[in-house]
């Protein structure tokens, strides 16, 4: 199964993507779990196997300047299609003991100039790692609606659509759904992460309307001051039937189920 998650900024998606990239290697699928958002820190949210600092690619000029070209081709020009397959290895990061991480990083200072290197690069490791074989490839997006719009997610069998109580990412959860119709992509769940009680839950499905919630993660203390310190904390008991659905939807919505 091949999935992105997407949704406005500071919903979730990236809390989402590690509890259910947990959960399915606990299940025992294969996961690779990319890490397309600029804020780059899903590695904090997965048990990787060993302690050496994530770099994200975006950050490697080393590397964006070999396969791109820059600065040694006249006019300032780049290769818009580097053959990236020998820099796979060297962004793949192993985590849950044998499932992978690739972190992109995606990411423009203030100020700074042309990103055309970076977004070739960066795009064309993404349109390879999505179809690679393995039972789960889970897409953790930038803010908004930026890989869907780039057409960067086409490849994927589904999205999951994160929202938290309120109209605005509600709002923005109905865009992604228009803009995966156009890319066709059919499969588009809506997601809570972080609501506060029933009532939280009933305002998201008064908004979303006929568009039926798929699962409801609520607020938890425990991941909350995980995040703050830095840790990774247990998967909460009263997440993983919340899981275990999206798993079961994802999977029969998938061309192979989920599993090869």
């Amino acid at each position: 199964m091949k999935v992105a998650i997407a949704g406005k900024g500071g919903v979730g998606k990236t809390t989402l993507t590690g509890l259910l990239a947990r959960q399915l290697a606990e299940e025992g699928y294969r996961v690779l779990a990319i890490d397309a958002d600029p804020d780059a820190n899903l590695a904090s949210a997965l048990p990787l196997d060993d302690s050496t600092r994530v770099v994200p690619l975006a950050a490697r000029a080393d590397l964006i300047d070999a396969l791109t070209g820059r600065g040694g081709m006249p006019g300032g020009m780049i290769l818009l299609n580097p053959d990236i397959g020998a820099v796979l290895p060297e962004v793949r990061r192993s985590w849950g003991g044998g499932n992978f991480l690739v972190t992109l990083g995606w990411r423009k200072g203030g100020g700074e100039g042309c990103y055309c290197a970076e977004n070739a690069v960066l795009k064309r490791v993404l349109a390879a790692l999505i179809p690679q074989a393995t039972d789960a490839v889970l897409v953790d997006s930038e803010a908004g609606l930026e890989h869907l719009s780039r057409g960067t997610a086409a490849a994927v069998d589904a999205v999951l659509a994160v929202v938290q109580p309120g109209s605005r990412s509600v709002e923005t959860a109905f865009a992604i759904r228009e803009l995966a119709a156009g890319l066709g992509i059919a499969q588009v769940y809506p997601v809570l992460v972080g609501g506060r009680g029933q009532s939280d839950a009933d305002a998201v499905r008064r908004a979303l309307g006929e568009w039926s919630l798929l699962a409801s993660l609520p607020w938890d203390d425990d991941i909350r001051r995980a995040d703050l310190d830095g840790s990774l904390p247990d998967i909460p008991a009263a997440y993983r039937p919340e899981l275990r659905r999206l798993i079961l939807t994802l999977a029969s919505s998938c061309p192979f189920g989920g599993r090869r």
